[in-house]
């Protein structure tokens, strides 16, 4: 009888220090992996921490970043953070006539006023039957919807038959073979913008231009005679 009371608190015992063993297992395994989510937390605060201070620092990335909307998620709060910061209130707009200030009444009526005029050009709505005679709404069934759409299917099948092949759009020139191989150069830099001689053009060469112009509209150019008067002439 003694011995099997030692038996069973020594397994007792040894249960205990097994439960034990794993509970500590586990709080360790949940310590760890706590420890790297919040080490990766850090690490990708820090990241974002050094993408915002290197898009601060070049204005260049920084432009392009928006066009493009590859912002970090960090500088997007930011930005709509004070966006929303600066947004004027509801006194400012109502002050700034942007938001107006109306009553509960006034919107009764504006709402009325609305109804009136929307029912009134609904009353003027042409009926079906005026639609019809206008040829606008056009009376259709299902055997003349499927008549239809057999003939645009037959048509479409004759010129898809019809249409040339791609050898003969070839011979023709009009298919065009183009090079595996795409040759680059570098090229200079340079103005690309047209020559305006007219910007250097004084006072006098203008006048002289206005009045060859008048000359020629009224000895040269052919005008009916009943569409004279309409003549532009230019100020001397």
């Amino acid at each position: 009888m003694f011995d099997l009371s030692f038996q069973t608190k020594d397994s007792r015992s040894s249960l205990k220090r097994r439960m034990d063993g794993r509970l500590s297992r586990t709080s360790s395994t949940e310590r760890e992996s706590n420890r790297e989510t919040d080490g990766k937390k850090e690490s990708d605060e820090n990241k974002e921490n050094w993408r915002l201070d290197e898009y601060l620092n070049d204005q260049d990335s920084w432009n392009d970043s928006v066009i493009s909307g590859t912002l970090p998620r960090r500088v997007r709060k930011e930005l709509l953070a004070v966006k929303l910061r600066n947004r004027p209130s509801q006194q400012e707009l109502e002050d700034r006539n942007i938001f107006p200030v109306r009553s509960d009444q006034e919107r009764q009526e504006i709402r009325q006023q609305i109804e009136t005029k929307l029912a009134k050009r609904l009353s003027q709505r042409p009926a079906v039957e005026e639609l019809e005679s206008r040829n606008i709404l056009k009376q259709r069934n299902d055997q003349t919807e499927q008549e239809e759409r057999r003939e645009i299917k037959q048509r479409l099948n004759r010129k898809l038959n019809q249409r040339p092949t791609v050898d003969e759009l070839r011979d023709r020139k009009i298919l065009i073979r183009f090079s595996d191989y795409v040759e680059v150069a570098k090229a200079q830099d340079y103005d690309r913008r047209a020559d305006k001689p007219w910007t250097r053009l004084s006072a006098s060469d203008k006048a002289a231009i206005r009045k060859e112009l008048n000359e020629f509209k009224s000895t040269e150019m052919e005008v009916h005679t009943s569409s004279k008067h309409l003549t532009r002439f230019h100020r001397p």
